[in-house]
């Protein structure tokens, strides 16, 4: 057990070293970097270090991320620096696209397009055209999107981009996904990923997740999970943790649609980690979302409100109405099932307020507000909602329809300003045809001119080819020179490093080491001295159970009961009886046996216990002028041999029946003992019908005889008390009057519960 546990430290340790030593490895090169934005004097350099933090910071800390693309985009605005202005512009709409601030993300991007259009440069235009398709497609503009993305990817063929290409193909990919064209979908991303693979590229990981939603879609559980899996792995080894949590939230409905519910709420968990680490609310609003559905399942109420206040929280501070709107929606489901009808009203308001632009909710809305006014008993807001629903369903159903006619007539309004387009072209270029026949003639003239000239400058330009590959020499030089130094630095540093993080693994290795093995003696220690004191307790209730009994059987053989046989002997003998005077004498002789023998013991059975009250009431009957009668009823399902208890406890009970509840009574005299199981304890019921005993106990003089509290009962008091503490029981005996039905005494009956136990 201890070698398992010092293993799974070690572990443990190690992931922890791990983390520290890549997230340092980061840290190193964002120091770096900042070290040179203070150093600096070049407001170039500054931009462009500015605008490397803030991609280092957006998949980990976004927040950060805008820090520094805004103190970039300030700097490159007062140097009129247009890279710096589209770098920053850039980094600024990434960073609102992780924390899903879609609104804010689209209006940097447009920027950044008319920036990069002005400069006339083609790979930031396809890049700016690209992030817009993508916002897009997050606010379902799937038609534009999917327009945009074809026309960068155009760009991207051209010039030759293949990996540009490949991401163009995971965004297609996943608006066809959206429109459930599945098919198409799987199509691009496998495209996508050959073409990472082929590269080389870390792109695969975002084409696994892609291919593994796809294959959720088709119900092809396996595949999915695998591809997920696959592109967590890749994710994790490039440090996105921003791509973690998304492959890990993925992995979850995938458990979620195969209705294993502890793997979806682990993963699920594991996701909202990571994702609040890395800040991106837009994703933990969908796991809070469904973490709270899970737990108004287990009714769990308090924590489902507790994720639907961070839903709403976030949708109320990005402007999400579709996440206000669930929030609320589903704070009104949770009032309702507590019962709280118009707590469930107030918010089902609120979110038909949230969700007036988003009519794709409205109908459970409305289906709810029908739920409440029935629990209220109000049939008229039951049948105006109802209508509602019914209403709000016909017209969803015609916008869906008109809205896919629109779809359709503003493809071919594209498609036909494409080929208006590609005509005109098509004349400009014949134009410009004949023109260049024209040109050519007058070209012709001036080309031997032109030759000569070309001849010298070219022989100029040899020069300063010459001059300026000198100086290129000379700068890659010193560069080389730079960048060696700067490497020696890092090494030095890492080393550094390693021999700091070693060192404390090792002084935290033996910590743990020594704090286990004074804990475990500690723990020794205290067990030992836990039985110890067991034991003590034992023997010394043991002792008391055997002096309780020594007191009980001198009581129970005191003189005078003793003399009292002797004395019925004596007289039977000279009245001539010598039979009855012989077996009484057998009978006290097995009585005094059995009664010593059972002295040394904690129990015996209930058979020997019976056998030494038959034997006491049989001499007490023979000797005492008011004779009786007795039974013994014991229930058939006690195995009386097996069935143990303490020594001598009923002879007391059934001594003071004779002795004190027959007292002034001639004949007539009944005891009837009866025995039975009750719960897990054993009741043995003494009843006679003489005087009762609270008579004797209000009388100044009593007839009965009866003590307040006789030696016998005090007696037996303490044996339960000690009897209770060994077995941990609940012994105790009750005395009662029994009255006839005008309340006159007929009798007594004494009432023991003893422990139900068996011979080992």
């Amino acid at each position: 057990m201890k070698k398992s546990v010092l293993i799974t430290i070690c572990i443990l340790l190690s992931l922890v070293m791990g983390s520290i030593q890549m997230y340092a490895q980061q840290q190193q090169v964002i120091d770096s970097l900042l070290r040179i934005i203070e150093s600096t004097s070049s407001d170039s350099v500054r931009i462009y270090n500015m605008g490397e933090v803030a991609w280092l910071y957006i998949n980990v800390k976004p927040q950060i991320a805008l820090e520094y693309a805004h103190k970039g985009l300030k700097l490159s605005e007062k140097t009129s620096h247009k890279k710096g202005i589209s770098v920053s512009l850039n980094c600024l709409g990434a960073a609102h696209t992780t924390i899903g601030n879609f609104d804010s993300a689209l209006v940097y991007y447009e920027r950044r397009l008319d920036l990069v259009e002005q400069m006339k440069d083609t790979l930031g235009i396809a890049a700016a055209i690209d992030n817009i398709s993508v916002i897009h497609l997050y606010k379902r503009n799937y038609y534009t999107a999917l327009k945009l993305r074809e026309e960068s990817n155009n760009i991207y063929k051209e010039a030759e981009k293949t990996l540009l290409l490949a991401h163009g193909y995971v965004w297609i990919g996943n608006i066809y996904l959206s429109q459930e064209k599945f098919d198409l979908a799987l199509h691009y991303y496998l495209e996508a990923k050959r073409i990472f693979e082929k590269e080389k590229d870390s792109g695969a990981a975002y084409a696994l997740v892609n291919i593994g939603t796809v294959y959720r879609r088709m119900k092809n559980y396996e595949q999915a999970i695998e591809n997920l899996e696959k592109s967590k792995d890749l994710f994790e080894e490039r440090g996105d943790l921003n791509g973690v949590g998304s492959a890990l939230y993925r992995i979850a409905t995938i458990y979620y649609d195969m209705k294993d519910r502890e793997k979806y709420l682990e993963t699920l968990f594991q996701a909202e980690e990571v994702l609040t680490n890395v800040g991106n609310e837009y994703f933990l609003s969908l796991v809070n979302s469904r973490l709270a559905d899970e737990y108004k399942l287990v009714e769990d109420y308090e924590k489902a409100l507790f994720y639907l206040n961070k839903t709403l929280a976030y949708g109320e501070k990005s402007g999400a109405q579709d996440a206000t709107t669930i929030a609320l929606h589903g704070m009104a489901t949770v009032h309702y099932a507590r019962k709280e009808y118009y707590t469930a009203l107030d918010y089902l308001r609120k979110a038909e307020q949230a969700a007036v632009n988003l009519k794709v909710h409205l109908p459970q809305i409305f289906l709810d507000y029908v739920r409440v006014f029935g629990r209220l008993n109000e049939p008229d807001s039951v049948e105006k909602y109802a209508y509602a629903y019914e209403s709000l369903n016909d017209s969803l159903i015609s916008e869906k329809t008109i809205q896919a006619v629109a779809d359709l007539q503003a493809k071919y309004d594209s498609e036909k300003k494409e080929k208006e387009i590609a005509i005109l072209n098509l004349e400009n270029e014949n134009f410009e045809h004949e023109l260049e026949k024209l040109n050519q003639k007058n070209q012709i003239d001036l080309l031997n001119y032109r030759q000569s000239q070309i001849e010298n400058e070219n022989y100029r330009q040899s020069l300063r080819l010459a001059e300026a590959e000198r100086d290129k020499q000379r700068s890659e030089i010193e560069v080389l020179i730079l960048n060696e130094e700067i490497h020696k630095q890092a090494i030095e540093h890492e080393k550094k490093t390693q021999r700091l993080m070693t060192l404390g693994f090792v002084i935290i290795f033996l910590a743990l080491l020594v704090i286990t093995y004074f804990i475990s003696l500690w723990y020794r220690n205290k067990k030992k001295q836990e039985e110890a004191q067991l034991k003590q307790t034992a023997a010394e209730l043991s002792r008391q159970l055997m002096e309780t009994n020594m007191k009980a059987l001198n009581f129970q053989l005191n003189p005078h009961f003793i003399f009292n046989c002797v004395q019925t002997v004596e007289y039977l003998l000279k009245e001539s009886r010598t039979e009855e005077s012989m077996a009484i004498l057998r009978k006290f002789s097995n009585l005094t046996r059995l009664m010593l023998e059972s002295m040394s013991k904690k129990e015996i059975s209930l058979e020997r216990e019976l056998e030494i009250v038959q034997f006491y009431m049989d001499l007490e009957n023979t000797r005492c002028n008011n004779s009786f009668t007795y039974s013994i009823d014991v229930d058939p399902s006690l195995d009386i041999e097996a069935t143990m208890i303490p020594p001598l406890i009923l002879q007391p009970f059934v001594e003071n029946s004779i002795k004190h509840g027959f007292a002034g009574k001639d004949k007539g005299n009944q005891i009837k003992i009866t025995i039975r199981p009750e719960s897990n304890n054993l009741l043995c019921e003494i009843t006679d019908n003489g005087v009762g005993f609270s008579a004797g106990r209000q009388a100044k003089a009593p007839t009965s005889g009866y003590k307040k509290e006789s030696l016998g009962l005090k007696l037996i008091r303490d044996r339960l008390q000690v009897i209770n503490k060994m077995h941990d029981a609940s012994s105790s005996f009750t005395i009662v009057d029994l009255l006839t039905e005008d309340n006159k005494t007929k009798g007594t009956r004494v009432s023991l519960y003893l422990p139900n136990t068996s011979a080992a």
